[in-house]
């Protein structure tokens, strides 16, 4: 394969993006796995005449929420621009409620805190600039590859 015919490569993947992925593949693999633990339960103890209420209904919820974060890390991983600002509505969102709770005295000092730095580092290290150029890298690759595939 000449060097002229191999699918354009984007740039490394920064290791913050990396880092969000792995953990958002994490948290989307235990709430599946938690989800499908409800599941169990609540239909078992449907069995029983004795359902749980709203069990089959959450435990369902949880599932496909967690089956959506994960879709979401394996595009932070792949470089899709659509997860990056999936991402980044959800941090932002965190943001903006965690400042209410605090300002209103709804949560924990220590914890609302916590949860704003963390905020605001996920959305640092996916708009810094290597991550930028990362992600624009990666669809300018598919860009690429897809042209030539259609040629």
């Amino acid at each position: 394969m000449t060097s002229a015919s191999a699918p354009a490569l984007g740039p490394r993947r920064p290791r913050g993006v990396t880092i969000i992925g792995v953990v958002a593949y994490i948290g989307g693999v235990v709430d599946v796995v938690g989800g499908s633990m409800l599941l169990v339960l609540a239909t078992g103890a449907a069995l029983l005449a004795n359902p749980l209420p709203g069990g089959l209904v959450t435990a369902i919820s949880v599932i496909a929420a967690g089956v959506v974060v994960v879709g979401v890390a394996d595009g932070l991983m792949r470089g899709s621009r659509l997860a990056r600002w999936f991402v980044t509505v959800a941090r932002g969102v965190s943001v903006v409620l965690q400042f209410v709770a605090l300002t209103t005295g709804g949560v924990a000092l220590i914890v609302g805190i916590v949860s704003l730095v963390i905020s605001v580092i996920v959305l640092s290290w996916l708009w810094g600039p290597s991550a930028s150029a990362y992600f624009a890298g990666a669809a300018n690759a598919a860009n690429a590859v897809e042209r030539n595939e259609l040629s």
